[in-house]
């Protein structure tokens, strides 16, 4: 029988189950709750063991060097024919006009003159209402007094007379044009005159633009003479300025010196006519006063005093030897008078042409001491006897002439620069020839044989002073690897190599030096010369067949009787090693000659006269490895220090006084200049035809570029030396130089971008000469 504490028991088991089955219910059937807040973080527990190291990864991929890789220029993809394009430019300026003009009739009513003109355009009449679709158009008239030889264009008063201007243009139908002018003085068509005419079109893309030389692609002249004009003849030959300014001759580009219908140089004498008052007093002031120039050129005018004291005839005589002598970097002496005169120097060196006004045309009459223009002035060049007289009224041919016993003008001046030519007219590189006669190598080391002969009795041949050099040729190109006047080996063991402290230049021998290391002379006499130059110290590239020809060359110092040194030619010939003979290997790049025709004899004002006679002989010192020591950012590379040069790039910037008015305007009026021919463009000055491209990357070396020099207040900043490829070197001589003058900072940095992408610019180098080593192999091999 249960009784109440079992009942009790029963009762509470019989709850729990309730309850459970409940729970379950709810648990499978019911739906979920609200999820309730998120409780607080709880605290950190402590920090766990370290695990231990995983395995090794695989080895990524290589990264890209920071130091640029010598690779071979890409330039010619997108500059091929950049050269011949450079050439058009030019050859576009010279070449057969597309314009005709001929001189159809003047007419004189009293004091009115009508020039009637014919303008053809491509073999069609030319037509518009005025002209003024032409960039230049202009009509003069000039009388001639046949009597003085003189073309007078002003009276007393200084008012136009044998001047006369024709300005108002009137068209007339077929090409036909009258050109009218009034005030006119005298009947032109029936008097001793000149009709000319010009007329140009289409200026080109050259650096002389927008200056008062302009080149266009159509010039075109005409003339009549009247009366005796016809026989005027000028002291002066075109051939002469044609040298330097190029075929056909226009001064200012366009204005023609040989018009058909008058006498060379009578289309000058309309602007430069003997009585024309000279403007360009500051071109006198230039080398007598350097430092008033300064003034003048910054904006000051001339005093009243000074326009007495400078005045002078602006006659084509005096502009142009005034121009030549004071304004311009004239490459060759003023002394050289054969050149604008040759076949006329009996017509020019004549008492009649001994006068004060003549020699201030060329020469200073003070000059400066400081600033070094005081060498050639009269005040310094004159004997004392001179000394109180007043130039500006003494007649010189009083004295100098037959009757007055003292040397004539031929005397004094013989019209022949000294170092090129004898008195009478003889050139000494013509009449003193050295030749290499026998070249042969053995064991490295190079015997030269050569001598010299001269047709001039008063040269003895032995007194000449030879240098030998001789020049190894790398990987088949037409640079050198070991350049004869390098300085490459430590040859007194100090330690250091450089000239100060005596080492020797590596393959460049002066005959006779002793204590050479590498040059022995052999025997010298009688103008017969045999030497030695040794080699073995590069022998290993000779082995392997880095070097497979080289360069042999002699030049020659010979000083005469008056210890002036004369400019006698350099000669060099190419030995091949495999075949022990000369040989000729490459076409030439450039002509000597066209060097010559404004140079007269190449290296006399810029090195010495020894130095001339070829371009080859040049390229032995200036060679790729050397970079530019006098320009900044250039190689010594006769191609880069040549481009710069005639680019008007200054030398040695760095040395520049800026705070010094006179160095500082001489500056700025250097870099502002042209290339006589009023461009640079105009390759085949220099250059033989289709030898301007892009260079190929496998007939020339790498280079070294210098760095830039430390010059205050411009905006060019610091450029490291850089070591670059041939295009960049070459091509880049005149880019660089535009903007250097220019101070072009962010076009500088541009063309060096350009130039790297295309090519490779490697900077920061240690020790750069060793480093271009490494870069030659990497690119050549």
């Amino acid at each position: 029988m249960i009784n109440e504490k079992q009942s009790m028991y029963i009762a509470i088991i019989a709850l729990v189950i309730a309850v459970l089955a409940i729970g379950i219910t709810y648990t499978t059937e019911a739906p979920a709750g609200l999820t309730g807040p998120e409780g607080p973080q709880g605290v950190a527990g402590p920090d766990g063991a370290d695990g231990s190291d995983g395995a090794v990864g695989p080895a990524g991929a290589q990264g890209e060097s920071y130091t640029q890789v010598a690779e071979a220029e890409t330039c010619v993809v997108c500059h091929e024919g950049a050269g011949a394009d450079h050439q058009a430019d030019y050859d576009d300026y010279n070449d057969e006009s597309n314009l005709a003009i001929t001189i159809d009739s003047v007419s004189t009513t009293g004091t009115t003159s009508v020039m009637t003109v014919t303008i053809m355009k491509d073999g069609a009449a030319y037509v518009e209402d005025d002209l003024s679709d032409l960039d230049q158009a202009r009509f003069y008239a000039m009388a001639y007094d046949s009597a003085t030889g003189m073309w007078d264009g002003r009276d007393e008063d200084y008012v136009p007379s044998g001047y006369v201007r024709y300005s108002t243009v009137a068209a007339i139908g077929g090409g036909q044009y009258t050109i009218t002018a009034s005030g006119v003085t005298y009947d032109i068509e029936t008097s001793d005159a000149i009709a000319y005419a010009y007329i140009a079109q289409g200026p080109l893309d050259v650096e002389a633009g927008g200056s008062h030389v302009h080149l266009y692609a159509d010039v075109a002249s005409a003339g009549i003479s009247y009366g005796a004009a016809d026989e005027y003849e000028s002291v002066a030959v075109v051939s002469g300025c044609e040298k330097c300014h190029g075929e056909p001759y226009g001064k200012h580009g366009y204005r023609q010196a040989e018009v058909e219908g008058l006498s060379d140089f009578a289309s000058c004498k309309v602007c430069h006519y003997d009585d024309r008052k000279g403007g360009h007093q500051d071109w006198l002031v230039i080398p007598n006063d350097p430092v008033r120039y300064t003034e003048l050129h910054a904006g000051d005018d001339l005093t009243e005093e000074e326009e007495i004291q400078y005045s002078y005839m602006a006659t084509v005589m005096q502009d142009t030897h005034i121009t030549h002598a004071m304004e311009f970097p004239y490459p060759q002496s003023m002394s050289n008078c054969v050149t604008c005169h040759e076949g006329k120097l009996d017509m020019i060196l004549t008492d009649d042409y001994f006068t004060i006004e003549t020699c201030k045309s060329c020469h200073a009459v003070t000059g400066s001491e400081e600033y070094d223009t005081a060498e050639y002035a009269l005040a310094t060049v004159l004997p004392a006897v001179h000394d109180g007289m007043n130039l500006d009224t003494v007649n010189c041919a009083s004295c100098h002439s037959a009757a007055g016993g003292f040397p004539v003008f031929s005397e004094i001046h013989s019209g022949y620069d000294k170092q090129v030519y004898t008195a009478d007219g003889v050139k000494y590189a013509d009449a003193v020839v050295i030749t290499i006669d026998e070249t042969s190598v053995s064991d490295d080391v190079v015997t030269v044989k050569f001598s010299a002969t001269s047709s001039l009795a008063a040269i003895d041949v032995a007194d000449i002073e030879p240098t030998v050099m001789v020049g190894m040729y790398g990987w088949d190109t037409k640079d050198y690897i070991i350049g004869p006047h390098e300085r490459l080996v430590d040859d007194n063991g100090d330690g250091e190599i450089s000239r100060s402290s005596g080492d020797d230049r590596a393959l460049e021998y002066g005959v006779g030096d002793d204590d050479h290391p590498r040059g022995a002379t052999v025997s010298a006499a009688d103008g017969s010369w045999e030497v030695t130059v040794d080699m073995s110290t590069w022998g290993n590239l000779i082995d392997d067949g880095t070097v497979s020809r080289i360069e042999v060359a002699v030049m020659g110092e010979l000083v005469d009787a008056d210890d002036v040194e004369l400019a006698i030619n350099a000669v060099s010939k190419t030995y091949d090693l495999a075949t022990a003979e000369f040989v000729d290997y490459y076409d030439p790049i450039t002509d000597v000659e066209g060097c010559n025709t404004c140079h007269e004899a190449l290296g006399i004002t810029f090195h010495g006269p020894d130095r001339g006679g070829s371009i080859v002989v040049c390229r032995m010192c200036h060679i790729t490895k050397s970079r530019g020591s006098h320009l900044e950012l250039q190689s010594r590379s006769i191609d880069s220090y040549v481009h710069a040069i005639h680019s008007f790039q200054a030398y040695d910037i760095g040395d520049v006084d800026f705070t010094d008015a006179v160095e500082a305007t001489r500056y700025e009026t250097h870099v502002a200049h042209t290339m006589p021919l009023f461009t640079i463009k105009d390759c085949e000055a220099c250059h033989n035809e289709g030898t301007y491209e892009v260079p190929d990357q496998s007939k020339s070396l790498p280079g070294a570029l210098s760095a830039t020099d430390s010059v205050d207040d411009r905006d060019i900043g610091d450029y490291p030396i850089y070591l670059t490829g041939p295009a960049t070197r070459a091509c880049g001589g005149c880019h660089r130089t535009d903007l250097i003058n220019a101070d072009d900072a962010g076009g500088l940095e541009i063309l060096f971008q350009h130039m790297k992408a295309g090519g490779y610019l490697i900077a920061e180098v240690d020790d750069y000469a060793a480093e271009l080593g490494t870069v030659i192999d990497d690119t050549m091999y």
